[in-house]
């Protein structure tokens, strides 16, 4: 039973706490024990669940995510209750907290954030209700990886080459073939000085606010920053080297904010590397046949699987949009130029797109998802289902 300043039954507990010091000092120690024991334990019996009960009580955790909340189970399970915003089926890239789950992290005393997109936005809404939340990056440091070095530009590169094609063929044909060729390069180039202007006119609407917002140009700057190399990956706990470090960080918070468990929560942890370890090696093992090869999938959440392993991914759905026509047929072209035979969604995306490419290869589709709730298991499946992919395209 949970308690709370002014409750009946925390009044009820510090006025017999007084009652029996009252006794005591009145009757001495030795008078105050000749009293019967019903009396002293019934002033006893409302006297100690206080002490015991904040001893007892699970410490409230916030996460962001299902396999976070795995991880923090795993360590403190039975002492911890945890918050898990985002549900299965849910998209981060997409998600608002609910009305009530706002309310019910204002009381929460620790959050262990990942980095997930939306904890930009309300990480700090969040502790402006609640100032005595502790906010834990478990993410901070470690080293990330951005979707535009490699799949986010995927698609504008295939596109700008699919042009250069385009233009030389043009070159091979008549002069009404070269006029066309010219109005695309005029269309391009005013297209650029819209978007200049719309970027211009950013800059001063930018500049308008400054005064208000001291701190924005510093975020500005850094935002600028990390767009020169895309879109951050936020998915960093599909590495199990990588969720290693996180474990080791989430244990030492748990383990100050749970002194009285800490030898516990540490041996856990040592019990949850171990099992981490063993389930990188097991991957690669199994993986390791494949080393260099690609698979396709909607949505670029396993890059840094594919990374521990040597495998590259290329996505169908970049920064929460389908691909264009030409896209579209940019990747059919290269999948059936490697013989794909898999398609990989998961089911916090629409899968239309994905299901028109693979219509039009003869490929399977099967699921990656980067946000089931058993971490082991769902990392394992990751695996056989691209160990399963790579077979198909070998057997065509």
């Amino acid at each position: 039973m949970s308690m709370h300043a002014g409750s009946p039954l925390a009044s009820r507990q510090v006025l017999c706490e007084k009652l029996l010091s009252r006794v005591q000092r009145t009757l001495g120690l030795r008078a105050a024990r000749a009293l019967p024991l019903s009396v002293l334990g019934a002033l006893s019996a409302f006297a100690t669940p206080a002490a015991h009960a904040q001893d007892s009580a699970p410490l409230h955790v916030a996460v962001s995510v299902p396999p976070i909340a795995w991880m923090v189970d795993q360590l403190a399970g039975g002492h911890v209750e945890i918050t898990t915003l985002v549900k299965p089926g849910d998209s981060p890239h997409a998600y608002d907290p609910t009305p009530r789950q706002v309310a019910e992290l204002s009381t929460v005393p620790l959050y262990l954030a990942i980095g997930v997109p939306f904890e930009q936005v309300w990480l700090p809404r969040l502790v402006k209700n609640n100032a005595e939340m502790q906010v834990v990056h478990l993410e901070e440091g470690l080293n990330t990886r951005h979707f535009g070095s490699g799949e986010a530009h995927d698609h504008g590169h295939d596109e700008a080459h699919a042009h250069e094609q385009d233009a030389h063929h043009d070159g091979d044909h008549d002069d009404h073939d070269e006029h066309d060729e010219h109005h695309d390069e005029h269309a391009d180039h005013e297209a650029h000085e819209e978007h200049h202007g719309e970027h211009e006119g950013h800059e001063e609407h930018h500049g308008e606010h400054h005064d208000e917002h001291a701190d924005h140009q510093e975020h500005g700057a850094q935002h600028d920053e990390d767009e020169d190399l895309g879109e951050a990956d936020p998915h960093l706990w599909l590495d199990p080297q990588r969720m290693q470090t996180v474990a080791e960080r989430a244990a030492e918070v748990l383990e100050a904010r749970l002194p009285q468990h800490a030898s516990e929560i540490d041996a856990n942890e040592q019990r949850l590397l171990k099992t981490l370890s063993e389930l990188d090696a097991q991957i690669a093992q199994t993986l390791a046949p494949y080393k260099g090869r690609n698979f396709l999938i909607f949505h670029p959440s396993f890059g840094y699987f594919a990374d521990r392993y040597s495998l590259e991914q290329h996505a169908i759905e970049v920064s929460g949009r389908e691909p264009t026509p030409r896209e579209m047929a940019t990747l059919i072209t290269r999948a059936k130029d490697e013989n794909i035979g898999t398609i990989f969604v998961s089911g916090q995306f629409s899968q239309t797109a994905a299901k028109r490419i693979a219509s039009s290869l003869e490929a399977e589709v099967a699921v990656l998802d980067p946000l089931a709730e058993d971490y082991l298991d769902n990392l394992k499946h990751a695996t056989e289902a691209l160990k399963a992919g790579f077979e198909l395209t070998d057997s065509q």
